[in-house]
């Protein structure tokens, strides 16, 4: 519940916007134009998750933990059809890494981090009323951003899926509510399959996952 509570304050921020939104289009028919349009959509997420394996980055002596925290993005879609569209999207992630020493060590922070999305990908979405469900595949690159002196920033290959509903106020306007995960290969070598052990046969994951949820406003012509 915890985790929902940023996107929950936004959307009773953006209630009284919606709500006379929705009274200024009493006479007008949302969905009464097709789905051929473009979308510009700010949004607001809470993404939670992300650990650095200790074998995965010569910085760290033990696991570090992304901690949970705001993320800011934009997506812009861009219509291939009536349920199609290709998305464009951008968000970053501002936070902080803190060491993971098990059940009985002592967890401490190490730093801050910001870690930041740049993907194209597809969105299919059905129906032509005022709630439009839809889900959502994309890859691209994650740019890790550690904030610790001698690191440096690195890009990785990553791929995300997602789903939600847009819920349309008048054709042009409306809120976007969204789940999304992404996943990051953080291996250096192709044959790992996302395992690799190190010389002491600790093994470890080398893929980077995070979870977010979204709500963004969507500005559509």
């Amino acid at each position: 519940m915890k985790r929902l509570l940023p996107s929950l304050a936004l959307l009773l921020v953006l209630t009284p916007f919606a709500a006379r939104a929705q009274d200024s289009a009493t006479t007008y028919h949302v969905g009464a134009t097709s789905n051929y349009r473009f979308e510009l959509t700010p949004t607001l997420a809470y993404r939670f998750g992300g650990t650095i394996y200790r074998g995965d980055s010569t910085l760290f002596t033990s696991d570090v933990k992304v901690e949970d925290s705001i993320a800011y993005g934009l997506t812009f879609d861009i219509p291939l059809s009536s349920d199609i569209q290709l998305e464009l999207l951008a968000n970053r992630q501002a936070s902080s890494l803190r060491a993971d020493r098990g059940l009985f060590g002592t967890n401490s922070d190490v730093g801050d981090i910001d870690v930041s999305y740049y993907h194209v990908g597809l969105l299919w979405q059905w129906g032509h009323g005022q709630v439009i469900p839809f889900f959502t595949g994309s890859l691209g690159d994650t740019n890790l951003d550690p904030k610790i002196p001698g690191a440096s920033s690195d890009d990785r290959f990553s791929l995300s899926l997602g789903g939600g509903v847009k819920v349309l106020f008048t054709d042009s306007i409306g809120l976007r509510f969204e789940g999304r995960g992404f996943w990051t290969d953080l291996g250096n070598n192709r044959d790992r399959h996302h395992y690799a052990c190190d010389y002491y046969g600790d093994c470890y994951n080398d893929t980077f996952s995070q979870g977010q949820a979204s709500v963004g406003l969507i500005f559509a012509w």
